[in-house]
């Protein structure tokens, strides 16, 4: 529709229009989550721009730190009119429910950082500089989203060798036949999204209303001299994939719809190997960062990849570095060992659903031909390097907005066989993933319920009794910036040469240094159900004792010692073990920054490297951070968008897809909830897998049992749904599939 007219002229007319004052009412005392906004704004232009004009009121007030709304007091001094008590009531508010919404925390930032710009032009300083570090603490906003659009991919040769050992691999039945010189799509970095129309359209939001509220947040900051600025800065970015794969990886950074982290890479293969950084870096106006500040450019990039290669090192020239057919043999190099592949996720991720399937085949087609509804693939990073030897995590930056704490919402779409860690901090505890279990059958086999853990909260309050969120946690030795600086200083000149000089500041995956790792304490983890194995919908809100676990779009019990019988009668109430403090310090660490794969001291990845056996494998297909706890109606709509996305079931629509198919059986299948269902497939690894004694007791179904890797007859990869070779049972020498 076309777009409103004045700000004044709807502000006036607020007071004589029942309807609009009735709805200003609603948004500023009665919206409160993201998608009831969407809802309002998608009614009718009328009232897509009341909401317009409340979100931006709301945002200029935030900025500015001011109670009385920008649109009232133009009102006042353009037209010479007074308000009434009663719309004075509706417009100025010193606290409204839509201040806590993702929209107006973007245009707050917006403005912020539009009136920084303006104040560098002219020189002058404010203080909004400090209001925008205080709102990056407390506020509700992305802080990252990398989806499978992002997923940067290059082709990885494998030599000679490599191919060898990946037809061992393909023999044991984990991959395909490999030739050498066989090319492996592996991801070089993850890109993610960095506009508000990417952020904002999973909640409802259309693209009209978020342009229309944006663009009214900075014409009511700066009047009508802002639509001159918009046309070289427009509120909502393009997102288009052509224009965002032109952009540089270095100059991929966060915007104010995104202002954590929009790029990941591999550690170890970060912006220091990228020939355009390399030109960048050694360019007049490139600015060193501070933990690079004795570096100089570009021979310590050259001497940093120069560092990863004992065997083919190649000598320095003066001032130059490495030769460009050097550098690019360094590269190969580095993409081969360092790279994580790419993969597509299996379009059966609910393998129990297919027998369903299975039993209404046609006779002339494979069950693989038949894919159910809802079933989709989509791209994924699994966490191996190309020839399969070790494990890879991917790193982001240190958060442009600075570090965070608690409350923070996650997304996650992923698998593990095993337990690991699907996401964590940059350089601080921040972990989710299937970790730290109590039950001995999952000490034993790796197959821990999906639980969160934080670093502890350790107060530190300034003058003015605010808390420092850099004082937050316990500091590791492993490389973030308050503590490189130090390492620096002890360290010799070669050693300080290995050390990365971007953004990313990245150490040395081939030397990883040793570090004391301690499990965190009762009090500062969550546990839910559910053990690994399949593709699931993971979200986790970290917030203490609130803190919230669902899989699937279902909230998780809550586990504690008590409920595996290892609770004492005589703890104390204050005992960090005591289950009445289960949870309590969940959220109150830092988080500056992503370790995705791993945690952030890459002892728990998810993915374990090429080892005799089976070891376990680990994909991630897309995540989400938010800063502040996410409405639960946020939390639903968010859900059902990635699960539609992925190809995945919530667990009521599982539920009621099984009473469909069965009420057309003979013999319906008798399946049981979601959470006994996966306890039977976690029984029946234990019950094959133990070893003497055998204690585990309980019952559990054939069906379960007969799904085992070790003794099904059709297996697929749990991953990619790549077929897997079974060995026949009997002689080899004959012709038959059994002798027996």
């Amino acid at each position: 529709g076309k777009r409103m007219t004045s700000m004044n002229d709807i502000a006036l007319n607020i007071e004589g229009d029942g309807e609009k004052v009735a709805l200003t009412w609603f948004l500023h005392n009665a919206c409160t989550s993201n998608v009831e906004l969407a809802v309002v704004s998608n009614v009718c232009r009328s009232w897509r721009d009341v909401a317009s004009v409340t979100v931006a009121s709301e945002a200029v007030a935030l900025a500015t730190g001011e109670k009385k709304t920008p649109e009232l007091a133009a009102g006042e001094e353009d037209n010479g009119t007074k308000s009434t008590e009663a719309n004075r009531t509706l417009i100025n508010h010193s606290f409204s429910s839509i201040r806590r919404l993702l929209i107006t925390d973007m245009a707050r930032e917006l403005v912020v950082r539009q009136h920084q710009n303006n104040e560098k032009q002219s020189s002058k300083d404010t203080a909004t500089t400090s209001a925008t570090q205080d709102h990056n603490k407390e506020g509700n906003f992305c802080l990252a989203w990398f989806a499978p659009s992002g997923i940067q991919t290059i082709s990885v040769s494998l030599g000679e060798n490599d191919a060898n050992d990946a037809e061992e691999d393909r023999k044991s039945g984990r991959g395909r036949k490999v030739s050498a010189g066989r090319n492996v799509t592996c991801c070089s970095e993850w890109r993610g999204y960095r506009h508000a129309t990417e952020v904002l359209a999973p909640f409802g939001y259309s693209t009209d209303f978020i342009t229309s509220a944006l663009d009214a947040s900075t014409e009511l900051a700066f009047g009508s001299a802002a639509s001159t600025t918009k046309s070289s800065s427009s509120p909502v970015e393009s997102s288009s994939s052509s224009q965002q794969s032109k952009a540089l990886s270095h100059q991929y950074s966060p915007t104010y719809s995104v202002r954590g982290a929009t790029l990941a890479r591999p550690e170890g293969y970060c912006l220091c190997v990228d020939n355009d950084y390399i030109e960048h870096a050694n360019s007049s106006n490139f600015e060193k960062p501070s933990h690079a500040a004795n570096h100089c450019v570009p021979a310590c990039i050259d001497g940093w990849m120069n560092d990863y290669d004992d065997d083919n090192k190649w000598p320095l020239q003066d001032n130059l570095g490495l030769s460009p057919i050097q550098r690019k043999r360094k590269q190969t190099n580095l993409a081969k060992a360092l790279l994580p592949r790419m993969v597509m996720s299996t379009r059966r991720k609910y393998p129990l659903l297919h027998r369903f399937a299975e039993e209404d085949a046609d006779e002339n087609k494979k069950v693989e031909e038949q894919p159910l509804p809802w079933e989709k693939r989509q791209r994924a990073v699994q966490f191996l390097n190309s020839d399969r030897s070790q494990a890879i995590k991917l790193i982001t930056p240190q958060f442009e907005c600075g570090p965070t704490h608690g409350p923070v919402t996650m997304f996650i779409i992923a698998i593990t066989t095993e337990d690991g860690c699907f996401l964590s901090g940059r350089s601080e505890r921040f972990e989710f993933g299937h970790l730290y279990p109590l039950g001995a059958r999952d000490m034993q086999f790796d197959m821990s319920p999906i639980s969160i853990a934080t670093g502890k909260k350790e107060i530190s309050e300034g003058e003015d009794g605010a808390t420092d969120c850099v004082a937050y946690g316990r500091t590791s030795s492993g490389g973030n910036h308050a503590t490189s600086s130090d390492d620096d200083n002890d360290s010799t000149d070669s050693e300080q040469s290995i050390h990365c000089l971007c953004k990313f500041d990245s150490g040395d995956p081939f030397n990883p240094k040793e570090l004391s790792i301690e499990d965190p304490n009762e009090e500062c983890i969550h546990r839910g159900c559910t053990g690994p194995g399949l593709w699931h919908c993971y979200v986790a809100v970290f917030d203490g004792k609130d803190s919230v676990v669902r899989v699937d779009g279902v909230k998780e019990p809550k586990r504690t010692r008590e409920h595996y019988g290892l609770t004492e009668s005589e703890e104390e109430d204050d005992d960090v073990d005591n289950p009445a403090n289960a949870s309590r310090f969940v959220g109150s660490g830092v988080l500056d920054g992503l370790s995705i794969g791993s945690d952030h001291q890459f002892d728990m990845s998810l993915c374990y490297g090429e080892i005799e056996g089976e070891c376990g494998q680990g994909a991630i297909a897309e995540l989400a951070v938010f800063k502040g706890r996410m409405e639960e109606s946020d939390i639903e709509k968010l859900e059902k968008y990635l699960m539609a996305k992925h190809g995945l079931l919530s667990v009521k629509e599982k539920r009621a897809f099984v009473a469909k198919e069965n009420s057309t059986r003979m013999k319906p299948l008798k399946i049981e909830c979601h959470l006994q269902e996966d306890e039977f497939r976690r029984q029946a690894h234990g019950l094959i897998e133990q070893r003497r004694p055998w204690n585990l007791e309980g019952v559990i179904p054939l069906r379960a049992a007969a799904n085992h890797p070790s003794v099904a007859w059709h297996r697929t990869n749990e991953i990619t749904g790549t077929p897997i070779r079974i060995s026949r049972i009997g002689a080899k020498n004959s012709n038959g599939s059994s002798d027996w």
